[in-house]
Formats: structure tokens, sequence, C-alpha cells
């Protein structure tokens, strides 16, 4: 394939200056990798190995006689379930009248890159929300709904606290024997625990007085926090803007690997084959170039039991008013 020239007649080119941009692109206010880190795979579809509880079985059969042969185990289960990673692209055009108007003829398309890559990245981010806040998707002992009296902003009633406690002691008794380690706190929660009478009790004999993310992380036992803050627009074309925050008042806390791979537990992984990347083409007859931002992946929650729910999070939902 020739280089691209902007003055070629409809050849594509994948623009490795643009897909660092891409990449690069500031993912503020987004969930994304924190939550469901990515494991590159090589076909587009394809089974992969569950969360099992094998490692848990105590093998009384682990004796070896001299010269005999080490019993062997079986290995994790293959899930039945199975990735596949849609392509997810959306594209722009840059007219050249554009160019011809501006100081540096990459600005336009790097804010065209930008606006297609935070759309993929954004479309990402919804689906994401919409898969770990469904109640459905978690046994009933791995979720709750606060109401009344019990949600946060009921600063006299309620018990924030003891409710991260109540999660994390039901993640870890469920089948998955470790505490989550990870919480989603969106915004609207966050801005009202950080004047919870519980924290600022706990916290006026020793700190300024000042509750920060990092002090409630380390008063509710939870070595990350992660604040979404990002708004959308759930209109569509045409239809007057609706515009809130993406990840409402749900809170979710998940045990996230430091590392991810297809045999190592998890709340969930991004299958992504290939790097998300930018391309473009000419188009003499409208005399603008056309840029395409392009990621293949699937969103799955990975440690599953029998009735495939998650047994690696908690969700609380509406924990404030």
């Amino acid at each position: 394939m020739p280089a691209y020239s902007s003055t070629g007649s409809g050849n594509v080119h994948i623009d490795v200056a643009l897909s660092q941009i891409s990449v690069a692109y500031p993912q503020g206010g987004f969930v994304g990798e924190n939550l469901f880190p990515s494991v590159g795979v090589k076909r587009i579809s394809d089974k992969y190995y569950v969360f099992g509880r094998e490692a848990w079985q105590a093998d009384l059969i682990d004796l070896r006689a001299p010269g005999a042969e080490a019993s062997e185990i079986p290995g994790m289960a293959l899930s039945l379930d199975s990735y596949y990673a849609q392509e997810h692209a959306l594209q722009i055009g840059v007219n050249d009248e554009e160019r011809e108007n501006t100081d540096s003829p990459m600005s336009p398309d790097r804010d065209a890159t930008e606006l297609v890559s935070s759309k993929v990245l954004l479309g990402r981010e919804v689906a994401m929300k919409n898969l770990v806040t469904t109640a459905a998707n978690y046994p009933a002992a791995l979720t709750t709904t606060l109401s009344g009296t019990t949600q946060w902003s009921d600063y006299v009633n309620s018990d924030p606290i003891s409710d991260f406690k109540v999660g994390k002691r039901a993640v870890h008794a469920n089948g998955l024997y470790m505490e989550p380690n990870t919480a989603v706190i969106p915004y609207q929660v966050m801005s009202i625990l950080e004047d919870h009478p519980d924290f600022i009790e706990r916290i006026k004999y020793s700190q300024r007085g000042l509750v920060t993310s990092e002090i409630i992380a380390s008063l509710i036992g939870i070595p990350k926090i992660v604040v979404p803050g990002v708004g959308y627009d759930s209109a569509h074309v045409g239809q007057a803007a609706s515009l809130g925050y993406l990840w409402g008042k749900d809170v979710v806390m998940a045990w996230v690997p430091d590392r991810a791979g297809p045999k190592i537990p998890a709340f969930g992984y991004e299958f992504k084959q290939g790097e998300q990347y930018v391309d473009r083409w000419r188009e003499d007859p409208r005399k603008r170039d056309v840029i395409r931002t392009t990621r293949r992946y699937d969103l799955k929650l990975v440690a599953l039991d029998s009735n495939s729910k998650t047994i690696a999070g908690y969700l609380i939902k509406n924990a404030v008013a």
C-alpha cells in the first residue's frame, strides 16, 4: 500500500502519528481499564478460561513414592462462553477549507482524531457502565439497593463505612476468598461522602479535617478508588439534549488483578484484538480527508458462578438520593 498523500486518490493509510494521538487521548472522568483491564487476543472470537475453584481443592493424594509419578490434576475448565471482539469505529471529514484557515495543518487532523476517539471510548464506557450496574448480573448476596434513610445523603442515619464492609465480606465469602481492591464511586456519590460525618469523625483528630478519596480508601480498606465524572447526552440525534452523569449514583466494588491474563481471576476483562488505530483516506470530489478511529473489543464479566453471575464484585444501587 503506498504512503498516504493528501493529494492522492482514495488510498487508505493507517496513520501512526494520529494513532498515537488517539491512544494517548486523555480519558478524563472515564473508568476504562481501571475496572476492565485489556487482554490482547489474536482472534476476533474464541473461548477463554474462566475463574474456577480448582486451586482450592485440597489434593490428599499428593504423596509420591520413590520412582513413582506424581499424581496429575486437571487444569482449569474452559468456559462455554466466548468473546467476540466487535469492531467499533467512527469517522469524520476534514475539509481543505478548514486546513487553509488554521495556523497548523495538524490542528484539524488532531481535533478530528480526538473527537472520534473520545466518542469511541465513550461508547465503550456506556457499555461498561450498563454491564456492571445491572443488578441481574450479580447474585442476590452481592448486590443491595439503598433507599430513604440508608442512602448516604442522609448524614444522620446512614452508615457508608458499614455498607462498604458488608460488601467486602460478601465478596470474600461468596466464592472469591479475596476482598475487592477497586471501588468505582461516581462523582455524585463521592461529593456526598466527602462531607459525611462518619468519615469526618474518624479523621478529625489526626487529619486536617478535609476528607479526600485517598482518606476514604484507607478508611474503607479498598486500595484504589476511581471517581468517574464524565457526562453524556442520552438523547438521540435530532432530539433535545438530555445531559447527565454517565455513572449516576451506583457504586461498584471489584477485584481487579495487577496484571491481565486469560487465566488470572478478575471481575472483568476487555478482550481487545489489535490496537486502537486511526486511518484516513482522500475524497477528492469533496475536497476533504476522512479520519476514522477503530477499536475491536468485547467486555466480559469473567469470574462467574454456576448461574453466570459475577462473584468478583459487589453493587450498591442508589447510594445517594
